[in-house]
């Protein structure tokens, strides 16, 4: 795929989607156009990335077949979808295996609806680890998808197809989902926008009841704050008959980024929350200089002693046991029986297969004893906000974007 494009390479790559939306709206450009410049530049850039599994040839030829809205306020932008979670119609989804062939969705769900009506242009699928459960994004299908800023070092995950392809200009959004940390990881280690919205505030899947994976959102990566704010205001539509259901919001996310004049109680912790490793210094100094920043606007920052927040140790064993071991060791055999499968090195990573080892030790006790842990961390957590914050700042990850094939 060659020739000539619509906006030169150096705008394209620094657009967000507002602005291609603006562009779209003006007649500048059309969604087609914008479809196959960023078709072309997945030809251009994924060689290096690996961060896109496929592109719909059908969806480039006409935008419009599988609904998008001609009225939606991102009308004609491209993006891609997450190769896990919320799945589209007639596409097929891996969700990282090797084994995962012909999985075909017949139907789009909710929030792929709300992505179309949107006026988004579904063009193709991103990169996960297996099942999104690795904080890199490394497959034996696939292989290894790579930081755009450093191709020796990893994207992250399990978002890391999405980060990557954001980062590097291929695209202005992509889809994410985050259980524990899959949104925020890679959006951190490429520079990008990573929003974990509140549970419940965007549908799950068709099938998946947030109470058997509570901790999981679905959500986007961005290049920008208007971005990420814009596109939850217009995708959080909820179907009846969903689990967990949170407070309204009562304006719209984006006009709170122009109308919002009062000053923030700012919590500050740059410390390891009981954890043995020891933070970067440059992370640290980083982040001590956004709260700089902070008070030189006239917000109130405060050094928290970070015992009073959690214990990361405690919390992140109840988590592997309730969000992890119990239920998804249990469904990955279910899935590769369904698809006739015998689960092997050569098909599966090991860290999927000693989830599985470990889900099979695993008791009704230790499930009940997580969740119990789980309870009084969040407590915990409850009474440290009822202290008069507003905002908690710290790094997002506690460590530097590790190389591929790092054992970190």
């Amino acid at each position: 795929m060659s020739g000539a494009v619509p906006i030169s390479w150096a705008d394209y790559s620094k657009c967000d989607a507002t602005d291609l939306a603006r562009l779209v709206a003006n007649g500048e450009v059309s969604a087609k156009e914008l479809a196959t410049q960023a078709a072309m530049a997945v030809e251009l850039i994924n060689p290096d990335i690996n961060g896109v599994i496929e592109v719909f040839l059908d969806t480039l030829a006409d935008p419009y077949k599988d609904g998008m809205n001609a009225q939606g306020p991102f009308h004609g932008v491209p993006m891609m979808i997450k190769d896990l979670g919320s799945r589209m119609k007639g596409r097929q989804q891996e969700a990282g295996y090797a084994w995962m062939d012909q999985h075909i969705a017949e139907e789009d769900d909710c929030l792929i609806k709300n992505f179309r009506t949107a006026g988004f242009n579904l063009i193709g699928r991103t990169t996960t680890p297996e099942d999104g459960m690795a904080a890199v994004t490394e497959t034996i299908k696939f292989g290894i998808t790579r930081n755009p800023w450093n191709l020796n070092h990893s994207s992250g995950g399990s978002s890391g197809g999405s980060a990557a392809s954001v980062a590097s200009g291929i695209l202005p959004v992509c889809s994410a989902s985050d259980g524990g940390g899959s949104i925020r990881l890679p959006a951190s280690w490429n520079g990008l926008i990573g929003l974990k919205n509140t549970r419940g505030r965007l549908p799950m899947p068709t099938g998946v009841h947030e109470a058997s994976l509570p901790s999981a959102v679905e959500g986007v990566v961005t290049r920008s704050v208007r971005d990420t704010a814009a596109i939850h205001d217009a995708i959080c539509h909820k179907p009846l008959g969903t689990g967990f259901m949170p407070y309204p919001n009562t304006q719209p996310l984006l006009s709170e980024l122009t109308t919002s004049t009062r000053k923030f109680r700012v919590a500050l912790s740059t410390g390891n929350w009981s954890r043995n490793d020891v933070i970067p210094a440059e992370l640290i100094q980083r982040t001590n200089r956004v709260a700089s920043w902070l008070e030189d606007n006239g917000h109130s920052v405060e050094l928290v002693d970070d015992h009073t927040i959690c214990d990361f140790e405690t919390l992140f064993e109840a988590y592997k046991v309730g969000n992890w071991i119990a239920p998804l060791s249990n469904v990955i055999p279910q899935m590769a029986d369904a698809f006739g499968v015998t689960l092997t090195p050569e098909n599966t990573s090991y860290q999927t297969l000693q989830m599985i080892k470990l889900g099979k030790g695993t008791t009704y006790a230790d499930f009940a004893i997580a969740m119990d842990k789980n309870v009084l961390i969040t407590r915990q957590w409850g009474q440290f906000w009822e202290r008069g914050f507003d905002l908690l700042l710290t790094p997002t990850m506690a460590d530097l974007c590790p190389p591929v094939n790092s054992e970190k």
